[in-house]
This record gives C-alpha cells, structure tokens and sequence, in this order.
C-alpha cells in the first residue's frame, strides 16, 4: 500500500469508532484530505497525529452543536414572537437568573469569518462570535466573574427569530473619550508618548529578548519577572499616579487568581487590556480592561498542569505561589473567597457549566474546576496559618462573603446540584428511618400497656 492508500484506512478506522462523523465525511471528503495529507512531506506517524487531533476537536463540535440544537427546545415556548426592529433574542445571567430578551444586532464591520463587529438596539457596540466550542465557554467564565467580583466582558448567547443558537455576543467595555489597548499595543504607546526613556528602554528589551523565539518554558527566577514586567508598564504610562498604578496591579493580579481558577490557557500579553481615558489634552488615567477572550480549551504543547502568563509556558502551582508569596495583600480577599466558600462555589460552577456544555465536555472541564478551586485552597490556607489575618481583613473578609451569599441566592434557587440532591436524599432517609423506629416504639409502648392492664 502506498502512502495515501494507508492515511485513507486510518481515516476510515477513526470514522469507524466515531459514528458522529459519520455523515460529515462523504468518500470524496475522505479522498481529498488523504490527498492533501499525502503530499504534506510529514511521517505517517504525524499525519496520523494530526488526523486524530482533526477529529477529536470536530466530534466535540459536532457533539456541542447538537447539545445547542437542544437549547432551541427549551427556550422556544417561553418566547414572544420578535416585535420590529429586534431580529434577535439575548440570553444572559443577570444577578443569577436567566434573563432572554429581545433584540436589535446590526453588522458593521466583517473582523474576520468568525468575528464582526455589530451594533446592539442602536446604543451600544460589541462583537458578535460564532458559535464555537472555545466561545461556549465565554459565558461560564462571565459567570464565575460575577460570583467572585471580577470585572468580565458582558456576555450573551445569541438566538435567532426561529430561537436557533447563532452565536455569542460580547458588549464592548469603552465609554466616550476612552480607548481600548492590549498590551502589546499599549507597549507601543508608551513608547510613543512616555517621558520615562529608562524605564521603557527596560520594558522593550525585556519583550525583545522574551518574544523573539516564541514562548518558552519558565524557570525558576522568570515567574517573578514576567509579572513585574506588567506593573513596569504600568508605572511607564504618561501622566499616571501611584494610586493609578497600585489600582492597575490590585485588578491585574486578582485577573492571574481568576485565570487559574477558571484554567484560562492563552494569557499571553495580547490578551491583557488596558483602557486610556483621555480627560483632556495630554491628560490620562487608566483602567484594566475586564477580561474577555479567555482561552479554555486545550492548546499543543501545553501540559495539563501548565498555562501561558505572559512570555512563558508556567506551572500553575508554581504561579500561584509566587502570586501568593510576593503580592498576597493585593489578592487575599479573592482568595479567601474561594477559600472559604469552596462548599457552595464549586457545585455552583459546576452547574453553570452543565447547563453550556456537552456531557463529556461538561465532565472534563467539571474535574478541571474542582482540583484547580482544591489548589487554591490548600494554598490559601497554608498562606493563612504563616501570615495571621488582622481584624480589619478578617471584616472584609466575612463582608466580601455576606455579598457571595447574596449573590448566589438565586442560583441555588434556580441550581439543584448533584451534591445538594445526595444530601437531600440522605437526609430525607434519614428522617424517615427514625420517624418509622419513633412509630413502632409507639406501638410496642401500647401493647406493653394494654397487656399489663389485661393482666
């Protein structure tokens, strides 16, 4: 057998295990990607690699599109029919309740095939994604943003007038006289319009040398750097203050807690934002952009106990103990929220992403969740027994979790958890047992009674 002849029985022995696909691929389909395969000059073993990678990420798709397919069902009955202008239909999570509403969303401009720019009931802007295993994702971790008091993109799916999922939206984070800059162009800005020479020479040698080959596996002495690299940015931007730059690091380090909990993979420098007010001519304050864009699923090259932050490839572990070791003031409050609410947070989470994702995807990114919410508490509570909080943290503390239990209210009214029905169950039985052994101590008690007074 020649080189195609035996890419195409791999092909059809995958197809085979993979009923899913099986009206995806036509002979014709199977006969062109073998032919393309064939003449990539790469080993049987890599094109067999690569055709395995090709559909293990298109039966996830296939699998998610139908679980979205299933979404039209469920929501069909309880909608309106469509009243002009709106086109559409938003469903978001406001305050923990499901809100659908109906909508206006017009194109303005094609980004590229999967992402355009689009007007929402003429007020506001944002973006609108196709749908997409990677995008699902964007409205759990919106969600998980809201229980922990992380500033996201605001986030819907969106249905057409037939109630068929088309997509998810994400509103636009700039007000007037704002813009929007990731880091890498916020790099460029500084080089632009900073007076500080020393400081920005610094920062773009540092890029220059980092960036060049790619990303890299970080050792020991970088996982500091890379992060105060970041705040080197901050303090070069024009016209800022102390309190600007220690508000931008406050909002930046709890973004890093947030990525770890929530497993986001790709948070190279593009994927930071910052937004530059202009209040008037040469003047400037600064905000970190809320989070948007975040990576879950799974990148080459990456293992399962590693991420992107910045210029490298880290350990998640070793992460978060150096965000825990070198700048816990700045990020004890998130992380004694998790810490401390761990019962009632992860089978909430869980939860929200059931009701986004396939079962299998569901499983897998469930596990993820609940080690990554296990390691931050472990460390947190390590953290805790060496560095004693003061009064004052221990009252925000329990105020920060006054406001989780009220945030999460509804989503308990709304959630029943697997977790919660297993206690519900035990519990349940557990009264009736007892009721059942009350009840025949009653009788045993009357017949002792009526057989003494027959005596």
């Amino acid at each position: 057998m020649n080189a195609k002849e035996l890419i195409i029985e791999h092909i059809k022995e995958r197809l085979t295990s993979l009923k899913e696909l099986g009206q995806v691929y036509s002979e014709e389909k199977i006969e062109q990607l073998a032919d393309n395969l064939a003449k990539s000059g790469k080993t049987l073993t890599e094109v067999n690699t690569l055709i395995d990678n090709k559909f293990a990420y298109q039966l996830r798709k296939v699998k998610q599109d139908n679980f979205l397919a299933s979404l039209r069902e469920y929501y069909i009955s309880s909608v309106d029919k469509l009243k002009k202008p709106n086109n559409c239909y938003l469903l978001s999570y406001e305050q923990g309740v499901k809100v659908l509403e109906q909508a206006s969303i017009k194109e303005l401009k094609d980004i590229n095939e999967n992402l355009k720019r689009v007007s929402v009931n003429d007020e506001k802007e944002g973006y609108k994604k196709a749908n997409s295993v990677s995008n699902d994702y964007e409205l759990i971790i919106s969600d998980i943003a809201y229980l922990l008091n992380i500033d996201y993109a605001s986030t819907y799916r969106i249905f057409n007038e037939k109630m068929e999922p088309e997509g998810i939206l994400n509103i636009s984070f700039t007000d007037k006289n704002e813009r929007f800059l990731n880091g890498e162009e916020a790099l460029r800005y500084i080089k632009e319009e900073s007076p500080k020479f020393n400081l920005k020479q610094e920062l773009q040698t540092y890029h220059d040398k980092h960036i060049k080959y790619g990303l890299k596996k970080a050792k020991d002495e970088d996982y500091k750097k890379n992060i105060e690299f970041i705040f080197d940015l901050f303090s070069a931007l024009p016209d800022t203050t102390q309190e600007n730059i220690d508000e931008l690091k406050y909002h930046y380090l709890n973004m890093k807690v947030f990525e770890l909990l929530t497993n986001s993979l790709d948070n190279k420098l593009s994927n930071i934002g910052l937004i530059v007010n202009q209040k008037s001519l040469k003047k400037y304050t600064y905000r970190l952009s809320p989070s948007y864009n975040k990576c879950i699923t799974k990148i080459d090259d990456l293992e399962d106990n590693e991420t992107i932050c910045n210029f490298f490839i880290v350990e998640k572990r070793q992460l978060l103990s150096t965000l825990i070791n070198n700048y816990y003031d700045y990020i004890k409050d998130t992380l004694s929220l998790i810490a401390d609410n761990t019962d009632t947070l992860e089978p909430i989470i869980k939860q929200v992403i059931k009701e986004h994702l396939e079962y299998k995807e569901y499983e897998h990114y469930s596990n993820v969740i609940k080690e990554n919410i296990a390691m931050i508490k472990e460390m947190t509570d390590n953290k805790k027994e060496l560095s004693i909080d003061s009064k004052d943290d221990k009252k925000r503390m329990e105020d920060n979790n006054i406001i989780y239990k009220n945030k999460i209210a509804p989503l308990q009214d709304n959630y029943i958890t697997d977790e919660y029905e297993g206690k519900g169950s035990a519990l349940l039985t557990a009264l009736v047992t007892a009721v059942l052994f009350i009840t025949i101590g009653i009788i045993l008690l009357a017949i002792f009674a009526v057989s003494r007074m027959n005596m």
